[in-house]
Parts: C-alpha cells; sequence; structure tokens
C-alpha cells in the first residue's frame, strides 16, 4: 500500500489561506491543471466524517484520495497535535481499505471559504463532504443541512462535482462539467432504491443507484474501466438486494410466528386472570358467609344467654308438670305443687311424696298465696 505523503512538506500562503500539503499551490488559473483526485473534507471532530471517506472509498473505484482537514487559525500546539492525530485515524481507514491517500491542512477562520479556494487554486474536480453531522441523519432526510455544506453547493467553481452524504448515505450531490452548466441532482428514497434524478440546463436524464453505489450520468465523466467496475458494483449492490429480500422475508415469517406465539399466550393469561377473578369471587363471598355466620352465633349465644337470665325461678316450676304454677299448694312433705297436679296425684291413691316418695301423714293441701303472688308479678314484668 502507497501512501503519497510528503515526508518534507512545502508551505504557500494565499491571501489569508494556509495550505500544508504534500505540493506547492499555484494560484494562477492560466497554469491551473484540473485534479483528478477525490477529496474527502473532514472536520476538528474525532472521526465525525468517517462515513464520508467510506462512502467515498467504497464508491470511487480505487482512485486517489486527498484528506482535507479544515482548522481554524492560530492553534495551540496541542490542538495541532490533536488535529494530525485525527487526520492519521483517517489515513489508518484508507490504508485498512488498501487505497492511496495524501492529505492537506488548511488554516482559515472561515471552513467554507477554505475549501472554496481550495477547489480553484487546485482545480478539484471531485470533492465528498458531509450533508450533516451523522447524529442529524434519518430516513426523511432529502437535502443539506449543514450551513456550510449549503454554501459550498451554491459557491463552488462550476467544474467542481461535489457528493454530500451523512452516514453513509448520499444525500445529494452537485455534477459539475467543464464548459457547460452545473447539474443539481435530488434523492428521494423508495423502499430500499434510490432514485437520481439529474437536472441541467440543456437536458434532464435520470438514473437509478442504490445504497453506497452511484451510477455517473454523464460517459465524459468516467472511463472505460470506471463503467466496468460501476457495472460490477451494481451486481454485487443487486445480490446485496436479493440477500436482503430473503432476510426479509424470513424475519417477516419469525414475526408472524412470535405474534401468533404472542396471541396464544395472550389468551392463555386472560383465561388464567378469569379463573383467578372467579377464585376470588368465591374466596370473597365465603368470607363474607362466614362473617354472616359469625354474625348469626353471637345473636343466637346473646339469646341463649337472655333465656337464661331472664327465666323463670325454679321454685316457680311444679316438680310435677316442670311448667310455671298457677295455683300452688304447699303438701305435707313441705314441697309446693300446682294444685291440680298434687291433686291428682292423691286421686291415683298415691299416699307418698312425688319429691322424696316417702309416705305422708296426710294428703290435706294448703294454698300458698305469697308463692302465687310472687309468679303473677313476674308473668307480668315478663309480658311487658
Amino acid at each position: 500500500i502507497t501512501l503519497k505523503i510528503a515526508l518534507q512538506e512545502t508551505v504557500k500562503t494565499v491571501g489569508s489561506l494556509r495550505f500544508c500539503g504534500s505540493e506547492s499551490v499555484e494560484t494562477s488559473k492560466r497554469d491551473m491543471v484540473m485534479d483528478d483526485k477525490i477529496y474527502v473534507a473532514v472536520t476538528g471532530r474525532d472521526l465525525e466524517n468517517k462515513s464520508s471517506l467510506v462512502w467515498a472509498i467504497q464508491n470511487s473505484g480505487g482512485r486517489e484520495f486527498c484528506i482535507v482537514y479544515v482548522q481554524k487559525l492560530r492553534l495551540c500546539r496541542k490542538e495541532k497535535e490533536r488535529a494530525h492525530k485525527i487526520v492519521d485515524k483517517y489515513l489508518n481507514i484508507c490504508r485498512q481499505m488498501q487505497v492511496s491517500a495524501e492529505t492537506i491542512y488548511i488554516e482559515m477562520d472561515s471552513v467554507e471559504e477554505g475549501i472554496l479556494q481550495l477547489i480553484s487554486n487546485r482545480g478539484v474536480k471531485k470533492l465528498v463532504m458531509g450533508a450533516a453531522a451523522d447524529r442529524h441523519y434519518s430516513m426523511r432526510m432529502r437535502d443539506l443541512q449543514s450551513k456550510k455544506a449549503i454554501f459550498i453547493r451554491r459557491e463552488a467553481p462550476a467544474t467542481c462535482h461535489i457528493w454530500f452524504t451523512c452516514k453513509g448515505y448520499l444525500i445529494c450531490s452537485r455534477f459539475g462539467q467543464i464548459g457547460a452548466g452545473m447539474v443539481f441532482v435530488s434523492l428521494s428514497r423508495r423502499r430500499d432504491d434510490l432514485y437520481l434524478e439529474c437536472a441541467s440546463s440543456n437536458s434532464l436524464s435520470q438514473s437509478k443507484i442504490t445504497k453506497g453505489t452511484e451510477s455517473f450520468p454523464s460517459s465524459s465523466m468516467v472511463k472505460d474501466d470506471d463503467r466496468i467496475q460501476v457495472s460490477d458494483a451494481i451486481k454485487r449492490a443487486k445480490q446485496s438486494e436479493n440477500v436482503y429480500i430473503s432476510e426479509l422475508k424470513c424475519k417477516k415469517e419469525t414475526e408472524n410466528a412470535l405474534r401468533t406465539t404472542k396471541e396464544e399466550l395472550e389468551k392463555m393469561i386472560r383465561k388464567l386472570q378469569y379463573k383467578y377473578t372467579l377464585s376470588m369471587e368465591a374466596v370473597r363471598r365465603l368470607k363474607q358467609e362466614q362473617e354472616e355466620l359469625k354474625i348469626e352465633l353471637k345473636e343466637v349465644s346473646k339469646l341463649s344467654s337472655n333465656r337464661k337470665n331472664h327465666g323463670p325461678p325454679q321454685y316457680f316450676i311444679c316438680p310435677i308438670t316442670q311448667d310455671v304454677m298457677e295455683d300452688p299448694h304447699v303438701a305435707a312433705d313441705g314441697f309446693t305443687y300446682e294444685g291440680e297436679a298434687i291433686s291428682s296425684w292423691f286421686e291415683r291413691e298415691h299416699e307418698t311424696s312425688p319429691m322424696t316418695n316417702k309416705s305422708l301423714p296426710h294428703t290435706s293441701l294448703v294454698p300458698n298465696l305469697a308463692l302465687r303472688s310472687a309468679i303473677q308479678e313476674w308473668l307480668q314484668a315478663s309480658s311487658s
């Protein structure tokens, strides 16, 4: 790999522009020779224009390159060393891609003015530069966004053919030709192809390019070997397109399978959620019934307790009938019985005590008036 980088640099000042390169620059337009190298303009940020350089190399057909590094005047030593390191990185990319390259440093306060003077003084015919920073790229990008690029497209000499790229894609270009009007190019994306529409003052022509591959519209601008290389590049692009279509088909099939699996999972999740809802509803009902049973049990316990607490005294109960006495009478054994019940006991020829089963001295009965009054008072209180 041969890199055309001079070991001993020469410097020539043109106005406020300072060129540092492998050869001096002749300022006379009469003696100017058209330079067929491809110039790639780079900026001070670390490898910000790497995509522009790679695009130019991939679409050049093995041409020679010149990396143009634009920097401001009166830089300190550290900044200059940093600039040289950045340019070395660009040169390393050229080495890896097996192309020859040289470098030009431009020191000028206005970057766009420096590039314009370089085009005029060196007779640059082909220039590649950024349409915008890579971070500003989008699929909807149709025109230049960089003010420097817009200025150069408008003010550059008509002899210079300029390609404006961003993130490895050709955004637009401006064709130039000696003795003819400038040719402006606009790009529009349709699916995966780019369609190049070329318009000039004399005629309109249309040609098709693919991503990363350009078809030159004029036969006077390319040589026969360049045509062969462009044809090979188009074939490779078509092969890449077929591979892309195949991968896209596989991707769609995979997406369909994933979509089907996702729908099945969603159905299962909905069923599980429905069952879970039913289970939670059953649990809620059981808890509610349990609470209701607890309340009822408390009420029953309370009623039972009330009955025990408010029941008739035991001495109001007749030992024979086990009911509250209405007409209590005292027998010879000293116990009080319901008058009718104890009389029936004696009528059945029982001469014993119903409580002790011992013989009674007599069967005479004495009314228990005090107990009768107490029973009547209790009955009235209970009914109220």
